[in-house]
C-alpha cells in the first residue's frame, strides 16, 4: 500500500499483559487514559491541531508494536470509543484504521475526532513529558528498510552515521538501527537484539526537565540510566517492552 503520510500519529502497542503494562506506564509518570475502556492512551500536545501525538495500549494475544501513519483519506476499519473525564464529561473518539504493513510493522490511520487525543486533563503528565519526538526502530539493513518505508509513506531520508537511518513525514522521526550500532548507542542498558527485524524498539520522549522525572522515578523504584545531555533512559523491561529516552527541553 502506497500513502502520502502527514506524520507518525501514534505508535501502537498491543501487550500480552495490558493491565500490568499500564501499571509500569503510571509508576514512569504518564497520564492514561481512563481504566475500563481500550485502548488506554498516552497523549500529548501535537504540533498540529489535526495530526495528535500519542502511544496507544491495546490488550492482545502477542507483544506486537506498530507504527500508525496519519492521512487525510483512508478507507479501511471503522473503531470507535468513549472515555469520561473526571468531570464527567464523555469524550468520543472516532478513527479509521489500515491494515497492517511492512516491512516495519505500520498502518494508515484517518482521525475523524483528533481533538478526543488533545484533552487538557489527559495531556499533563506527572512526569513532565510534553510530546513523541522519535521512535527508535532495529533492523538488519537500515537502508534497505528505510528505503522500503519512503516508496511506502514519502517523506525524507537521511543516513544519520553509519548504522543509522532517520525518515520523517512531519515532525515526528523514525531512527531505524542496526543491532550493533544500537547496542553502542545505548550500551548502558545491556540491551539484547531482537531475534525478530525488523521492530519497533523504543521511542524518544521530549520532557520538561531531567531532575523532577529522576526523583520521581526514584520514588517508585524504577531503575534507570543517565547519560549525555541528562538524558534519561528506561530498559524496556521496566515499560512493558520499550526502551523509553526522555529528552530534557530546558
Amino acid at each position: 500500500m502506497k500513502i502520502s503520510a502527514r506524520d507518525i500519529d501514534h505508535l501502537s502497542v498491543s501487550h500480552t499483559d495490558f493491565e500490568a503494562t499500564a501499571t509500569k506506564l503510571e509508576q514512569l509518570g504518564f497520564k492514561l487514559t481512563p481504566e475500563g475502556v481500550e485502548p488506554r492512551c498516552i497523549c500529548f500536545q501535537p504540533d498540529r491541531d489535526d495530526v495528535p501525538n500519542y502511544i496507544e495500549l491495546l490488550a492482545g494475544e502477542d507483544t506486537r508494536i506498530a507504527l500508525a501513519m496519519n492521512v487525510e483519506e483512508l478507507e479501511g476499519e471503522e473503531r470507535t470509543h468513549a472515555w469520561e473525564t473526571e468531570d464527567g464529561f464523555e469524550v468520543d473518539a472516532g478513527v479509521v484504521v489500515g491494515k497492517s504493513e511492512g516491512p516495519l510493522p505500520w498502518f494508515a490511520v484517518k482521525h475523524e475526532t483528533p481533538d478526543a487525543f488533545m484533552e487538557p486533563e489527559w495531556i499533563v503528565h506527572p512526569n513532565g513529558a510534553l510530546g513523541l519526538m522519535a521512535i527508535h526502530a532495529m533492523a538488519e539493513n537500515p537502508r534497505e528498510t528505510a528505503k522500503a518505508l519512503k516508496a511506502a509513506w514519502g517523506g525524507q531520508t537521511e543516513e544519520i552515521f553509519d548504522g543509522c537511518m532517520m525518515i520523517k513525514a512531519g515532525s515526528v522521526e523514525l531512527l531505524i538501527w542496526s543491532p550493533l550500532a544500537y547496542q553502542l548507542e545505548y550500551k548502558a542498558l545491556e540491551i539484547m537484539a531482537p531475534t525478530e527485524l525488523p521492530v519497533v524498539v523504543g521511542a524518544a520522549i521530549a520532557i520538561e526537565r531531567s531532575r523532577p522525572l529522576q526523583a520521581l522515578l526514584r520514588a517508585n523504584n524504577v531503575a534507570f540510566q543517565l547519560t549525555e545531555g541528562d538524558r534519561v533512559l528506561v530498559a524496556p523491561e521496566q515499560s512493558g517492552g520499550l526502551m523509553l529516552e526522555f529528552m530534557p527541553q530546558t
